[in-house]
C-alpha cells in the first residue's frame, strides 16, 4: 500500500444562509478578510474566499445555499491560538458580540477551549494547546475569572489524577511510534 504523503488541511466550504452577513461576522469577530468574491466562470451563486494568513489565499469558502432552518452540518471549526492571553482576548471579543452565542470554556487536557456558535449556527472553537495529554474526550471546566496561572494549576492538577496523564511530549513520541515514524 502506498503511504499517504505529508498534508494539512487547507481550508474549509460551508454553506450559508446569508452571505454577507457571514462575511461581516467573520470579518469583524475572527479578523477574516475577503480575498476573492464571485461565482464560477460556469454559473453558480457567488461565493466567498477569506484568509487571516497572507500565505493562504482562503482558509474558509462560503457558499449560499444552505436552506433557511437546515442546521448546520459542520461540527465545530478550530482556531489555533498562541496561549491563554491570546484565548483570554477571544473570549472578550466574543462575548461582546450580539450574533454569537452559546459561549462555553472546557479544558480538555490537550487544549484550553472556547466554543461559540456563528450566527447561523456552525459550532467555532478557538483552541490553546496544552503541555499534557489524557484521553479524549475529556472537559473540565474552568474561567476567566482566573488568572492564567490559576487556570493553568487548575487544569494539571486534575488531570494529573488520571492514569493515562502524560506531556504531550510523551504522546508525540509513543505516537510516533505506533505510526512507524520513530
Amino acid at each position: 500500500m502506498t503511504k499517504v504523503p505529508e498534508l494539512e488541511l487547507g481550508h474549509v466550504g460551508i454553506f450559508v444562509e446569508d452571505l454577507d452577513r457571514m462575511i461581516a461576522f467573520y470579518e469583524r469577530v475572527m479578523g477574516y478578510h475577503v480575498n476573492d468574491r464571485g461565482s464560477p466562470p460556469a454559473g453558480g451563486p457567488e461565493m466567498a474566499f477569506m484568509s487571516r494568513n497572507p500565505d493562504e489565499h482562503h482558509q474558509l469558502v462560503f457558499v449560499p445555499g444552505r436552506p433557511k432552518g437546515v442546521p448546520s452540518q459542520i461540527v465545530q471549526m478550530s482556531h489555533k491560538l498562541r496561549n491563554l492571553a491570546d484565548l483570554r482576548a477571544m473570549h472578550a471579543i466574543v462575548a461582546a458580540e450580539r450574533e454569537a452565542s452559546d459561549i462555553q470554556l472546557r479544558a480538555h487536557g490537550i487544549a484550553w477551549s472556547m466554543y461559540f456558535k456563528d450566527p447561523e449556527d456552525n459550532v467555532v472553537e478557538c483552541f490553546v494547546p496544552s503541555p499534557w495529554y489524557v484521553h479524549a474526550p475529556s472537559a473540565i471546566p474552568f474561567d476567566f475569572a482566573m488568572s492564567d496561572q490559576e487556570i493553568f494549576e487548575h487544569t494539571r492538577a486534575a488531570l494529573a489524577q488520571r492514569a493515562d496523564f502524560k506531556s504531550f511530549e510523551q504522546w508525540k513520541k509513543d505516537t510516533a511510534a505506533r505510526l512507524g515514524a520513530a
